[in-house]
């Protein structure tokens, strides 16, 4: 039942962001910013253990990359709460560099399955 407890804390924090952000909007993104980190640290505890399960699973398969895939989806969950923040402060332009940035990151982070992939296809091939 912890879904309910961070959905909980999900809802006071929005009610308190929001008294907030009509005094002090500056402070209201940095509120914000510390209820993202809060937030994202408590779904990585809870995560821990399919994630060891996964780890487990791709060493004893010889899939040696599913570790890239798990770090493409942390870069694009952690890109995107920043870009929501940046939108949130309005910054679009901002936001928009931070999309690319995410996109760019999680692109570097596949490389080594793409590679991978590449390899495999010109050995059928060849």
């Amino acid at each position: 039942m912890e879904i309910f407890k961070l959905l909980g804390f999900c809802l006071c924090a929005l009610v308190l962001l929001d008294l907030l952000r009509q005094y002090n909007p500056s402070h209201a993104v940095l509120a914000a910013l510390a209820c993202c980190i809060v937030l994202l640290w408590s779904v990585a505890q809870a995560l821990g253990p399919a994630v060891d399960l996964v780890r487990r699973l791709s060493q004893l398969s010889g899939l040696e990359h599913i570790g890239a895939v798990g770090k493409a989806v942390a870069i694009a969950v952690v890109a995107q709460g920043v870009q929501d923040l940046c939108l949130q402060a309005g910054q679009t332009a901002l936001a928009g560099r931070v999309e690319l940035a995410g996109k760019a990151a999680v692109l570097l982070a596949a490389l080594p399955l793409l590679n991978t992939l590449a390899d495999t296809l010109l050995s059928l091939l060849g």
